[in-house]
């Protein structure tokens, strides 16, 4: 009696708390889409807000689908789970399929087919909606009718979304186990001894890292075949911080309240060895984290990437002054700034085409190019000023590690009048060592400065030829034209021998050097209607080359067809058999030396204009021949002989 009493306050005080959940549950059975997988699904649901479904209450979803692209791939998927105020919770069990059937046979109207699954069975538990509790993960792979295990984990504790105490993943790989091993603090802080073994380069690598409380302390890469050390890190810098932490020493720097992802960073750039060394191994954690996390949308995104960690590194933050901090604030738009200004000036038309007027617009145009290349270099050091986590990085290691980008002198090369030349251009690197920051913001400065300067000089030599409307918008068009025209004789593939060298001498001698010495006495010339004409001239070559690619592209095929209507089927009669052979040779061979001889003229040529007059050559000689096929030509043919030069050739086919 008093268990009833006990349960009825129970139930009126859980309807004065959640009305809804008693009074409004619904229920819907459907169409679904579960992390932009499409399924059928069927789950309890109260309305919120305008409107809103909170998924309350147990959740079932189901996939079965064929993939549209390849009909022997079929994928199931089977979830189940709890939501509670619109939040996983409870325990969740998870499997994913996917089955590759390959019809081998029909035997006595059986089919005869192998079948290769793969299979991935987890079992997560939540509370508010992140991982907790205990995780069991498992891969199997199907083939040959048996079911073997590819990866397992046992049991991973999550805690709060972080995973704690053991680390322990096995893969199966052939008859190697790879595996890795390690410890977590309640916080999903990676600490003690951490041993990986994976395959990489055909070597199976052994990878044993050092943690101390997030912080990486060192690493050995050894192969397990040979027993050789293949690589071996040890971050001494980190040390000698984390010793000052502990003995109370430290000053400038702290340990950072914040945790990060698995790649440990005290300042190292990408290309560094502390960096790269940990990527093998990264990727091998990553890997079998997107496994077990690609339901939730928190720790892996629709393209299975990880844009969380349940494990985390430490970093230390370094104090900073307040001009530091305002060169972290300023340094970027600066930055940006500049290589707004740089990109301008490097894909500037009128630079292109009048850089071989004078010396200094060559070496100006060779400027930019070089500058926006060097500044690319500096994205990911500015990356960290943008995103703020360059407090979290220990600069000297950036320094000592080397910053290729920060030069004393720049050796910038161009070509003036066919010579080949070098800009220097020199600065003040400063003491990065002493005070990076000030170091970079001044280095930046004087590239700004320097930058400025070049596009003083080119205002002020372009100007006047940017002033008249009509040059610049020819120069646009000629610019425009000729991207067209690259593009369309940049398509090589699928060409004969034949078209595919006529199509490279055009590219190389019209449209390279003859465009060339074109442009070059456009750039020279001082007068409008001078520079004017020339500029007529390169679009009326670009224009020339435009249309004259079609014929090229047509020579060859057009000269086999006539080849084979110059064959002629004839029997033999000792033998019954038939076969094709030339029709009138003495004519044909005297057409194929004068055919051979204006591709030759075609593939040396560099005068636009000429290109066309051997092309209509081509075309008139086929045509000649056409004609002449079926007449009688026999008075021809003994006038014409192997020692006839090409213009008698020419005169006695009336060409």
């Amino acid at each position: 009696m008093r268990k009833n009493q006990i349960f009825l306050a129970f139930v009126i005080i859980f309807c004065v708390i959640f009305p809804d959940a008693t009074l409004a549950q619904k229920e819907y059975k459907g169409e679904y889409k579960f992390n932009n997988i499409n399924g059928e699904a069927t789950f309890q649901f109260i309305e919120g807000p305008e409107n809103s479904v909170i998924r309350q209450g147990d959740f079932s979803f189901l996939r079965k689908e064929r993939d549209p692209e390849n009909k022997t791939r079929f994928l199931r998927t089977v979830i189940s789970g709890a939501y509670e105020q619109g939040k996983k919770t409870g325990t969740w069990e998870y499997l994913d399929e996917d089955h590759r059937a390959e019809l081998k046979d029909v035997v006595d109207f059986e089919l005869i087919s192998d079948l290769k699954s793969s299979q991935i069975k987890l079992r997560a538990n939540y509370m508010g909606g992140v991982p907790n509790g205990r995780w069991v993960f498992e891969e199997n792979e199907f083939s040959e009718g048996s079911l073997k295990k590819k990866a397992q984990a046992d049991e991973f504790q999550f805690r709060e979304g972080n995973i704690r105490g053991k680390f322990n993943f096995k893969s199966f790989v052939g008859r190697y186990t790879h595996f890795i091993r390690g410890e977590l603090k309640d916080d999903g802080i990676m600490t003690g001894e951490w041993t990986f073994v994976y395959e990489e380069d055909g070597k199976l690598i052994s990878e044993v890292r050092n943690y101390e409380n997030g912080f990486l302390l060192g690493l050995v890469k050894r192969d397990l075949n040979s027993d050789e050390v293949l690589e071996e890190v040890v971050f001494f810098e980190t040390i000698a911080k984390l010793n000052k932490v502990n003995a109370g020493e430290n000053q400038g720097f702290r340990i950072a309240d914040q945790t990060f992802g698995i790649l440990f960073n005290d300042g190292f750039l990408s290309n560094t060895v502390e960096y790269k060394a940990q990527l093998a191994g990264n990727s091998f954690i990553s890997d079998f984290l997107v496994k077990i996390l690609r339901y939730d949308p928190a720790f892996v995104n629709s393209n299975l990437e990880l844009i969380d960690y349940p494990l985390h590194t430490r970093k230390f933050v370094f104090e900073l002054s307040r001009s530091q901090q305002k060169i972290i604030e300023d340094l970027p738009a600066k930055y940006d700034e500049l290589v707004k200004v740089v990109e301008t000036y490097k894909d500037r038309n009128a630079l292109s085409l009048n850089r071989q007027r004078s010396d200094s617009l060559s070496s100006a145009y060779s400027f930019f190019e070089f500058q926006h290349d060097k500044l690319m270099k500096f994205n990911e050091v500015i990356g960290k000023f943008r995103t703020k986590d360059i407090q979290f990085y220990d600069v000297k290691y950036m320094v000592e590690g080397g910053l290729s980008f920060i030069t004393e002198r720049d050796e910038v090369d161009y070509s003036f009048e066919e010579e080949e030349k070098v800009l220097e251009i020199d600065y003040n690197t400063g003491d990065f060592i002493a005070d990076f920051y000030g170091s970079l913001d001044n280095y930046i400065s004087q590239m700004a400065a320097t930058t400025r300067n070049f596009k003083t000089y080119v205002d002020s030599q372009l100007s006047r030829i940017e002033e008249d409307a009509d040059l610049k918008t020819l120069e646009e068009r000629i610019q425009d034209k000729k991207s067209t025209i690259e593009e369309l004789y940049a398509d090589q593939e699928d060409l004969d021998g034949l078209t595919r060298g006529l199509i490279r001498a055009i590219k190389t001698n019209v449209l390279g050097s003859g465009f060339e010495k074109i442009n070059e006495r456009y750039a020279k010339a001082n007068r409008f209607s001078e520079k004017k004409e020339e500029a007529n001239v390169l679009l009326d070559l670009l224009s020339e080359m435009e249309g004259q690619h079609e014929v090229l592209s047509n020579v060859s095929r057009n000269w086999e067809i006539l080849d084979e209507f110059y064959q002629e089927e004839v029997f033999n009669p000792f033998t019954y058999t038939r076969y094709d052979q030339r029709a009138k040779p003495r004519l044909f061979e005297a057409a194929e030396r004068l055919f051979e001889h204006y591709v030759e003229s075609i593939e040396v040529e560099e005068d636009y204009t000429q290109v066309k007059v051997w092309t209509k050559k081509i075309e008139s000689l086929i045509m000649r021949m056409t004609d002449l096929r079926n007449a009688d030509t026999r008075s021809l043919e003994r006038r014409l002989n192997r020692r006839s030069s090409i213009s008698k050739i020419e005169s006695d086919l009336e060409l």
